[in-house]
């Protein structure tokens, strides 16, 4: 009976060491997300199985963003890689064509299930030449900002870590499916707050918006950067300060690091307002709850734009 008995707690002991044994050496995967927007939510996705790293930070855009050799060891020693495709973060084609079989580089652009639309192309959109971002690609790659190409995002982080890490698969289908009806709510309550705006054209200064604006039902006649990079030209704000007063354009949207003085340009005698949208985030904190943060945002500064004039736009008193 007392060798029964021990047999039976050295058998109870042995368990537990060989369980806190796989706990201590179950492996963390290691997890990169490029842009702000990935990284919220991957992190919503993982939880507190563990803490994606960003690679994009500050206020720079993948078209100018520099791969330090930091940045370069954190993808050389990540299981997964989350991105939108090389054809946006141009900084990570040469890792996501290099022969690394450990990576996993997952481009949502390229997956089933991501709603892709071409460039805007006619003359009030993009001017023919060397422009990089266009060369890259003929679709529009600011996929995110659909709420659509937003949850299938949600669902592909799910199935990919779940894959990789079976063990906490639960953990990561609970925390999708949570994810996905906050995006739910969130859309509802967007289309509700833009209801009234389907009817009011805006302009835009960089063509980034187009997924957004199908979204919600919005609608913007022209872009006032035709080129990444470069000043317009007076023959192109001329011609958009025209469509402005023809279509009624009721809102300017720029983006950080632009000046207002070239909106004001195009604004002419119109009423229409004045914003800045940061579609990418760079200015917010990143973290789990930072895409919603940045959907709200956009909602907000072009629900201000409508309301904004002269004065308010350079913070006159």
């Amino acid at each position: 009976m007392k060798i029964k008995i021990i047999k039976n707690i050295f058998a109870m002991f042995l368990g537990m060491f060989l369980l806190s044994n796989s706990i201590v050496l179950a492996k963390e995967l290691k997890v990169v997300a490029s842009i702000k927007p990935i990284h919220s939510l991957v992190s919503r996705v993982m939880g507190d199985t563990g803490t994606p790293e960003l690679l994009m930070k500050g206020g720079v855009t993948p078209h100018i963003f520099r791969m330090k050799p930091s940045d370069f060891r954190k993808v050389a020693n990540a299981d997964v890689l989350f991105y939108i495709s090389p054809k946006f973060e141009t900084f990570l084609r040469s890792v996501s064509e290099s022969d690394n079989p450990t990576l996993n580089a997952i481009a949502f652009a390229e997956q089933d299930g991501i709603k892709l639309y071409p460039y805007r192309t006619s003359k009030i959109w993009f001017s023919e030449g060397e422009d990089e971002e266009h060369m890259q690609s003929d679709m529009d790659l600011h996929i995110w900002l659909d709420p659509s190409n937003t949850r299938r995002i949600v669902t592909i982080i799910e199935e990919t870590l779940s894959k990789l890490d079976p063990e906490n698969s639960i953990t990561y289908v609970k925390n999708s499916k949570q994810l996905i009806k906050e995006l739910y709510a969130q859309e509802e309550l967007i289309r509700e707050l833009l209801r009234p705006l389907r009817d009011s054209a805006m302009i835009v200064y960089h063509d980034a918006f187009q997924y957004y604006e199908k979204a919600y039902s919005l609608s913007s006649v022209g872009a006032i950067q035709l080129k990444s990079d470069e000043t317009p030209s007076i023959k192109h704000l001329a011609a958009l300060k025209k469509l402005a007063e023809e279509k009624n354009v009721t809102c300017v949207l720029a983006i950080p690091g632009t000046h207002p003085r070239i909106a004001m340009a195009v604004m002419g005698e119109t009423k229409a307002g004045y914003g800045v949208v940061d579609h990418l985030g760079q200015y917010l904190e990143p973290g789990p709850n930072s895409y919603f943060q940045l959907m709200f945002e956009i909602t907000q500064s072009i629900l201000d734009c409508q309301a904004k004039d002269e004065a308010a736009m350079f913070g006159a008193n």
